[in-house]
């Protein structure tokens, strides 16, 4: 009965060791994850204060804020809203779904003068809000991640980091110091 069992395993020698290293591996894989995920937000604030100066402080105005959702997670969650001028005179935020947001982006009146930046940063946003969520599944699930996931992440992001880095120059002066670089 003895020899059988040990016939039917069939185990390699040092299997400990090379799962062991697996482990390192997709550890490795998870860090890089958490930063490329931290570059990622970090391009959301800036598009977020991209979107504050290219557009006018009016009703139909796009913007991008960190909130605590109800009976959610502790940390903050972007959310794109649109800015609405209620009764009392006040703006009020509301929110819109991501799918939609890109049709949300006025051209007119004073909108014209930097909708073709508002449009592009809007873009960008969204991929970057879609990709934050497929990161933070990875995470959640933590069977998916490995070399194959986090490779093309990195480069997409470098690349977003580029076109916002060259709005925020076509802007100018108007957003020195209010935030820092995605690099």
């Amino acid at each position: 009965m003895e020899k059988r069992h040990r016939l039917a395993s069939k185990r390699e020698a040092g299997r400990s060791e090379r799962l062991v290293e697996r482990g390192n591996e997709i550890c490795l894989g998870v860090m890089r994850l958490v930063e490329v995920l931290d570059r990622l937000e970090m391009l959301l604030e800036d598009c977020g204060a991209l979107l504050n100066v290219s557009q006018p402080p009016v009703t139909g105005k796009i913007g991008l804020r960190w909130w605590k959702l109800r009976g959610g997670e502790v940390e903050r969650e972007p959310i794109v809203v649109v800015w609405k001028k209620g009764k009392g005179g006040r703006f009020y935020p509301d929110v819109v779904d991501i799918a939609v947001v890109l049709r949300r982006v006025k051209r007119g009146g004073g909108f014209a003068l930097g909708s073709d930046v508002t449009r592009d940063v809007v873009r960008v946003m969204v991929l970057a809000l879609k990709m934050r969520g497929r990161i933070l599944g990875l995470m959640g699930e933590m069977g998916g991640v490995g070399r194959v996931v986090v490779a093309g992440y990195g480069e997409k992001v470098d690349g977003w980091c580029a076109d916002v880095g060259y709005w925020r120059t076509v802007m100018g002066g108007r957003l020195d110091g209010r935030f820092g670089s995605c690099d």
